[in-house]
C-alpha cells in the first residue's frame, strides 16, 4: 500500500513566537520520519463522527506525543464560536501538566507543519521526545491550506513526565498553540474539494479543502454550500469566478432518508439569477459528492425544475478503459497502447524527427510536436487536421531551442485559438493555435524552466523550476496564458525533472531522493505526500513523467479521485507505472522487410503522453 507522509498542524500564538529549541533537523540520532499508510475506510457518504483519542491509560512517551498532536483536530473550524475553541482547547489541556496548563495558551491559526521525530531520551524525570516541525501554511477556517513561505525549520524537545496522579503520562512544555499532527489530519478530516466555473464559464475548476469528520451530514453539505457562496481560495481567485451575489441558502441542507434526494433551498434573490442556476446546480453535483447523487434546488420552498445541470468538461470520456497513449517511435508519434482513437493528423510527412509532442483534445486535433531542427536544435511546430480537406495541416512557429519540454495543450477564452505552453531555454512560452505567435510567459524570478504540466480543468498548471516544483494559475491576457498565482510544492525531492497532475489535487514528481531516482505524489498544497515505492525505479535515470488523471463524477473525493495512468521516460525509452513497479514499453512487432530481407525493427518508444 501506499505510505503517506501526512502533515502536522501547528495551531501558533498571534503575535507569539512559539518556544522551540534549535534549528533544523534533530542531531541527536538518527530522524525517524513517521509514516502510515493510505486509509481505506471506505465512503465517506458512510462514514461517521468520531471521536478523538485522550491520555488516558497512556504510558508510552511516543504515543502520549502522537495523541496530542490529534487533540486540536477541528479547532480550524469553530470559526466565531468561542465556545467551540474553548472545548479543543480543553482537550489539548488535557495531555498536560497543571503547570503547563497554566502558562499554555491556545492561539488562533492553524499552521501547518511537516514533523520528523527524533529517537526518545530519557531524562532526569521523564522522557524527551524531540520533533522538527517544517512550516508548511495555515489551515483556516474555509478548510484551505494558505502557504507560508520562508518559514524556518524548528525543533521542540518534548518533555514527558509522570501525572500528578496515576500511573499515566503528560507533557510539561507544550509548544504555544494547538498542534495537529499529520495522523490527525488524516484520520479527523476528509479532503473535500470545492468547484468555481473559470472566468469564461468553460470549465470546471476544483478548489481543495479539508472538512472535518465531526459535523453530521447536513451541517457537513452546509459548509460545503457556505464555502462556495463565500467564493474560491485567494490562490484559485483569478482564475474562476464566485458565485452571483442573488444566490443565498436560507436553510439547513435537507437529506430525505428514504429516497437520499439532498434538497438545497435558497432565498428569493436566486429568482433573479434564474439563469445561472444551472451552473450553480452543477458545481454542486461535484461540490458535495459524495451525498449528491439526486440534488433538487428550492426557491422559498418552491421547486425549481433545472434538469440535470451542465457538463464538466474535465471528466474522463465515458465508456473509456485505458487512456489512449502516445510515443515517438523512429522520429514518429505514434499511438502506442490504450483505447483505440483517430488521429489522422498524425498521417503526414511532417509528422518526422520528432522529439517529443502534445495532442489538444476535440474534433480540431490540434498537435505540438518538438521535432529536430539541425545538430542540437529543435524546432515547434503546430498541427491541425483539416476536416473539408481531409488533409494534415503542419506550420513551423520559429520557436526554437538546444532543449524544449514536452508542450502542454491549453483551451482558452476563445473557443477556436487554444494555445500550447513549452519550455525551451529555461524560459516558458504560450504558443498561439491560430497565429502561431508565441510569447515569453516566464513568471518573474523563475528562470531555469524545464517542464510543464496543466491539469484537466485548463487553468491551473505545474512547472518544474531549477529543479523545484511549483503550481500556479493561468489567466489571459486575451487568448493567451500566463502564469500567476505561483507557489512552490514541497515534495521532499531534490533535482526533480518531471511533474504531471495525477488526480484533481495531486501531481506526481520525479525526482532525487537519498541519491535514488523517486516518484511522490502529493497535494497541490504540500499537505499530504505518499512516496509510490516501485521496486526496479531506482536504476532509472527518469527524465519525464506524464500522467492522465481519471476524473469522475461518482469518485470518492476522500481519496483524491482515483489515481490516472502514469507513464515515464528514463533512460531514453518510455516505462508503464504499475503498482509496484515499472516496466518498459513493449516494441512494437516489424512492420515489413528490410533490405536485408529481415522483418523490419522498430525501434521501442520514447517520450510517451496521453491526451492534453
Amino acid at each position: 500500500m501506499n505510505r503517506r507522509r501526512r502533515l502536522v498542524v501547528l495551531l501558533a500564538v498571534a503575535a507569539a513566537a512559539l518556544p522551540l529549541v534549535g534549528c533544523g533537523v534533530p542531531t541527536s540520532g538518527p530522524p525517524i520520519v513517521v509514516k502510515d499508510a493510505h486509509r481505506d475506510r471506505g465512503s465517506a457518504a458512510s462514514s461517521k463522527p468520531i471521536e478523538k483519542k485522550t491520555p488516558v491509560g497512556v504510558t508510552d512517551p511516543l504515543i502520549l506525543v502522537h495523541r496530542y498532536l490529534e487533540a486540536a483536530a477541528w479547532a480550524n473550524e469553530a470559526g466565531p464560536d468561542s465556545e467551540a475553541i474553548d472545548k479543543v482547547a480543553e482537550a489539548a489541556r488535557g495531555f498536560m501538566t497543571s503547570g503547563a496548563q497554566a502558562t499554555w495558551q491556545r492561539g488562533q491559526e492553524i499552521t501547518v507543519v511537516r514533523p520528523r521525530f527524533n529517537i526518545p531520551t530519557a531524562t532526569a524525570n521523564g522522557t524527551r521526545v524531540e520533533v522538527a516541525l517544517e512550516p508548511i501554511g495555515v489551515l483556516n477556517s474555509r478548510g484551505t491550506l494558505e502557504p507560508r513561505t520562508g518559514a524556518a525549520t524548528v525543533t521542540h524537545q518534548f518533555n514527558v513526565v509522570p501525572a500528578e496522579r496515576g500511573l499515566e503520562l503528560r507533557i510539561s512544555n507544550p509548544p504555544q498553540g494547538m498542534i495537529l499532527s499529520d495522523e490527525g489530519l488524516g484520520e479527523f478530516y476528509d479532503i473535500r474539494p470545492i468547484y468555481f466555473w473559470d472566468t469564461g464559464y468553460r470549465n470546471l475548476v476544483p478548489d481543495l479543502r479539508y472538512v472535518g469528520r465531526s459535523a453530521s451530514p447536513a451541517n457537513e453539505l452546509m459548509k460545503l454550500t457556505n464555502w462556495l457562496r463565500d467564493g474560491p481560495s485567494e490562490f484559485l481567485r483569478p482564475a474562476v469566478n464566485p458565485l452571483p451575489a442573488g444566490i443565498e441558502t436560507k436553510d439547513l441542507p435537507v437529506i430525505d432518508s428514504n429516497s437520499g434526494v439532498v434538497r438545497i433551498n435558497l432565498s428569493a434573490k436566486a429568482a433573479s439569477v434564474q439563469s445561472q442556476l444551472a451552473r450553480f446546480l452543477t458545481q454542486l453535483k461535484w461540490s458535495l459528492r459524495p451525498r449528491s447523487g439526486t440534488l433538487e434546488l428550492l426557491i422559498e420552498g418552491q421547486r425549481t425544475d433545472l434538469g440535470a445541470g451542465l457538463a464538466n468538461p474535465a471528466v474522463t470520456p465515458d465508456g473509456q478503459k485505458d487512456p489512449p497513449r502516445f510515443g515517438v517511435v523512429d522520429g514518429r508519434v505514434k499511438h502506442i497502447g490504450g483505447d483505440s482513437v483517430a488521429v489522422p493528423v498524425l498521417n503526414s510527412d511532417d509528422n518526422s524527427g520528432v522529439v517529443s509532442a502534445a495532442v489538444l483534445r476535440g474534433a480540431a486535433q490540434q498537435v505540438a510536436l518538438v521535432r529536430e531542427a539541425g545538430p542540437g536544435r529543435v524546432r515547434l511546430w503546430l498541427g491541425s487536421y483539416n476536416q473539408a480537406a481531409k488533409t494534415a495541416e503542419y506550420t513551423s512557429t520559429g520557436l526554437t531551442a538546444p532543449l524544449m519540454s514536452r508542450p502542454a495543450g491549453v483551451t482558452t477564452p476563445a473557443a477556436n485559438d487554444p494555445a500550447f505552453l513549452v519550455a525551451a531555454d529555461g524560459k516558458l512560452f504560450a504558443v498561439s493555435v491560430a497565429s502561431k505567435q508565441w510569447t515569453d510567459r516566464t513568471p518573474v524570478g523563475m528562470n531555469g524552466v524545464t517542464a510543464v504540466s496543466v491539469a484537466r480543468d485548463g487553468r491551473r498548471v505545474a512547472l518544474v523550476v531549477g529543479g523545484r516544483v511549483y503550481v500556479g494559475v493561468l489567466a489571459f491576457d486575451g487568448s493567451s496564458p500566463f502564469v500567476t498565482q505561483l507557489q512552490e510544492v514541497h515534495s521532499g525531492l531534490s533535482d526533480a525533472v518531471g511533474v504531471a497532475w495525477s488526480r484533481e489535487g495531486w501531481v506526481v514528481v520525479a525526482g532525487r531522493s537519498a541519491g535514488q531516482t523517486s516518484l511522490v505524489e502529493l497535494t497541490i498544497d504540500s499537505a499530504l505526500v505518499e512516496q509510490i515505492s516501485l521496486r526496479n525505479l531506482q536504476g532509472l535515470a527518469v527524465t519525464r513523467v506524464v500522467a492522465d488523471p481519471m476524473v469522475r463524477l461518482d469518485s470518492d473525493p476522500d481519496r483524491g479521485g482515483e489515481r490516472g495512468q502514469i507513464m515515464l521516460e528514463a533512460n531514453g525509452r518510455a516505462y508503464r507505472v504499475y503498482s509496484t513497479s515499472v516496466d518498459e514499453w513493449p516494441q512494437d512487432p516489424p512492420t515489413g522487410p528490410a533490405p536485408s530481407g529481415a522483418p523490419a525493427k522498430q525501434s521501442p518508444p520514447s517520450a510517451p503522453f496521453f491526451m492534453d
